[in-house]
C-alpha cells in the first residue's frame, strides 16, 4: 500500500502568516493614517485661509472708500471705525479764474468764512436733503465735532444768467464756516459709518446711517452681520500718513479650528488726501 501525504499548511506555519501580514498592516496602516491625516490637515487649513481672505477682502473694499482721515482703531486694537463716502465731487476755488462762469463768488469755496451755498463742478450728483457734506477731513476728530461736515437742505442747478455756467450743481446748506483748504478742492458725501471689531470668537460688522455711532466706543453685537467667525485674535493698527499721502491700514487675523490654527496679515492703502 503507499501511503499519500493531503497538502495544506500546519498551524505554526499559518501562525507564521498572521503574523507577518500583521506586521505589513501595521506598517502600512501608519502610512494610510498619515496621508490621510496630512489631507484633512491641508484641506483645514485651506478652509481657514478663504475664510480670513474673504474676510480680509471684503474689509478692504469698503475701506477704499473711506472719507479721508476717518479711520479709527478701537478697543486697544480689536476693533476699527471708519466713515466711507458714497459719492464726492469739485468744488470751485474764490482765486480760480474761469471766465464768466462760477461768477458768484458767494458759492465758491474758501476757507474759515461761512457759506450756505457751493458750487459743484458737473452735473448728475445725486445728493439731497440730509445728507452729510465733508470737506477736507483731517481727523476722526473733525468729523466728531463736525467742523468738516455740514448737512445738507438741498442741491440746485446752476443757472446760466447767474452763474454764468450750466455744466454745475450747487449744494446748499445752513451758515457753516470750512476750516481747512482741500489740496484737491474735493468733497465727499458721507453715506454709512462702519464698525468692525472682535466678540468673543466672532468678528462683527455694525453699519450706521451718516455718522451716527460715530464715536470711541465699540458699538458691534452679535446681533450684527458676522463677518467671519472661529477668531482666536484680531489685531487692527493704522498708520495715517500725511495730508499729501496715504495711510495704512494693517489687520493680523488668527483663525483657530480644532488643532489647526492660520494666521494672516493684511496692509490695506487708505487715501487720504482731503
Amino acid at each position: 500500500m503507499q501511503w499519500r501525504r493531503d497538502s495544506g499548511f500546519t498551524l505554526i506555519e499559518l501562525i507564521v502568516v498572521i503574523i507577518v501580514l500583521g506586521i505589513i498592516a501595521g506598517v502600512l496602516g501608519g502610512f494610510i493614517y498619515s496621508a490621510v491625516r496630512s489631507y484633512e490637515d491641508t484641506h483645514q487649513r485651506s478652509e481657514l485661509v478663504a475664510r480670513a481672505r474673504v474676510a480680509l477682502e471684503r474689509l478692504a473694499r469698503e475701506v477704499q472708500h473711506a472719507v479721508p482721515n476717518s479711520i479709527e482703531v478701537l478697543a486697544g486694537g480689536t476693533g476699527v471705525q471708519f466713515a466711507t463716502a458714497r459719492t464726492g465731487g469739485r468744488l470751485v476755488h474764490v482765486t480760480e479764474d474761469f471766465g464768466t462762469g462760477f461768477r458768484r463768488r458767494n458759492r465758491r469755496f474758501v476757507t474759515n468764512v461761512t457759506r450756505q451755498e457751493l458750487y459743484s463742478v458737473g452735473n448728475g450728483k445725486s445728493v439731497g436733503s440730509g445728507d452729510l457734506l465733508v470737506i477736507a477731513n483731517t481727523s476722526p476728530g473733525d468729523l466728531k465735532s463736525g467742523a468738516t461736515v455740514a448737512v445738507l437742505s438741498g442741491i440746485i442747478a446752476a443757472d446760466a444768467a447767474q452763474d454764468g455756467v450750466t455744466e454745475a450743481q450747487v449744494l446748499q446748506f445752513a451758515n457753516h464756516r470750512f476750516p481747512y483748504d482741500s489740496p484737491g478742492l474735493h468733497y465727499q458725501i458721507i453715506d454709512y459709518t462702519h464698525e468692525v471689531g472682535l466678540l468673543g470668537s466672532g468678528l462683527y460688522w455694525h453699519r450706521a446711517t451718516g455718522l451716527s455711532g460715530y464715536d470711541n466706543s465699540a458699538g458691534w453685537s452679535a446681533a450684527d452681520p458676522l463677518l467671519v467667525d472661529g477668531v482666536s485674535n484680531v489685531a487692527f493698527s493704522y498708520f495715517p500718513g500725511s495730508g499729501q499721502s496715504g495711510g495704512i491700514l494693517t489687520v493680523t487675523l488668527q483663525l483657530t479650528e480644532g488643532d489647526e490654527t492660520i494666521s494672516l496679515v493684511r496692509e490695506m492703502h487708505v487715501r487720504n488726501t482731503p
